[in-house]
């Protein structure tokens, strides 16, 4: 997958930005380089302060917890989960973390959004029923 993005053209990498409930219909992602002006948000992230907001094609989740079926924990905040819902189109959502925190189920909620792909130190699989 790696090699098929680099031969496809230039690209844009995307950091989270500071952004209120979907309502406001923009999606809360702009473009970063080395030379992106960022100030830390309220958790210590670097986000950018300005430039245009952008709808990423892939988004990369960290994963405290997931199951086979491709739903995850994260902090606690829900901020992915209501990310990836407000996306259209939504992007790729890759999930990004280690084999000792797959769990037999994370017990999904209705709002929990599921992930496209599970990447870990054993391999990238593609959830169960996707």
């Amino acid at each position: 997958m790696y090699a098929r993005c680099l031969n496809t053209g230039p690209k844009r990498a995307t950091r989270p930005c500071r952004w209120s409930p979907p309502k406001r219909r923009r999606s809360p992602f702009r473009p970063w380089s080395s030379e992106t002006q960022l100030e830390e948000d309220r958790y210590g992230i670097p986000t950018p302060v300005d430039g245009e907001f952008v709808l990423p094609d892939l988004l990369l989740l960290p994963l405290n917890g997931f199951d086979a079926a491709g739903y995850r924990l994260g902090y606690g905040g829900g901020y992915f989960d209501r990310t990836l819902a407000a996306l259209s189109p939504r992007p790729l959502a890759v999930g990004v973390g280690f084999e000792i925190n797959r769990l037999d189920s994370i017990r999904p909620e209705v709002h929990d959004q599921r992930l496209d792909w599970i990447v870990t130190e054993a391999g990238a699989f593609k959830p169960v029923g996707v």
